[in-house]
């Protein structure tokens, strides 16, 4: 796969995060952001994230994200989630 710049579209790199970016956008609902915060890496498991996947999600990991696939617009959603602890 060719290498990955943040902002700009590429299919090999949308089709190998479908699932990274499909979990990322159920985060636009309360619930699910609420489920995701009391359990990063089980919510994970819900959409079938591999171990790397996971690790770059629960710490947040934006360049990982990106070269696993993640796009942009659906990594905001992760801001919108705060880290357990966090104030």
């Amino acid at each position: 796969m060719s290498k990955v710049e943040a902002g700009k579209f590429n299919l090999g790199a949308a089709l190998k995060g479908y699932e990274l970016n499909k979990m990322c956008h159920t985060l636009n609902r309360a619930e699910n952001r609420a489920a995701f915060a009391a359990d990063e890496a089980g919510y994970c498991a819900r959409f079938g994230l591999n171990a790397e996947e996971t690790e770059a999600v629960v710490s947040r990991n934006k360049p990982m994200l990106f070269e696993l696939g993640g796009n942009m617009y659906f990594l905001a959603k992760l801001d919108r989630v705060k880290k357990a602890g966090a104030v």
